[in-house]
């Protein structure tokens, strides 16, 4: 019987999955409410110098610079498409800003103090440390955006 109980349950969660719902903060957020979720993370432009990105197609040479510092300074806690210590970053320039994206990278222990959209990721991930702040100048920010729009193509 306990069998049983547990395969219903593990069925219960698939189909939740499959429906589109989402577990978070041991709630259950609908695809409507995860969109208008993405949305305002869209317009939030985050804390930092940055306040304007003009995206034009996506630039090789800085696509490989930012790889460059992606596995120099990213890529000990972060992958591409798994979880590691943190979130996996496939499709992160489709849920944030490139502003946003630009002003963490380069403000982050600013932007882990004030802004609510890190302040609820950081929640959601509190087993894991803060980011680091790797003190990153203008263009390596824009280097490693470029390298995840890449990806998000």
């Amino acid at each position: 019987m306990k069998i049983s109980s547990i395969i219903q349950f593990v069925f219960f969660i698939s189909f939740i999955s499959l429906c589109g719902f989402e577990a978070n903060n041991s709630m259950l957020i609908t695809p409507a409410e995860q969109q208008k979720k993405n949305s305002s993370q869209l317009e939030d432009k985050g804390i930092g110098p940055v306040k304007e990105v003009k995206l034009g197609s996506i630039d090789p040479k800085l696509v490989d610079k930012g790889i460059s510092i992606f596995n120099d300074k990213c890529s000990a806690c972060h992958d591409i498409d798994d979880i590691n210590l943190a979130p996996a970053l496939r499709g992160v320039t489709k849920t944030l800003s490139p502003i946003f994206i630009m002003n963490y990278l380069m403000n982050t222990a600013e932007m882990q103090k004030q802004d609510p959209n890190v302040i609820n990721l950081i929640q959601q991930w509190k087993k894991v440390p803060k980011m680091k702040d790797q003190k990153l100048k203008q263009n390596d920010a824009r280097a490693v955006l470029e390298y995840l729009r890449s990806l998000d193509k």
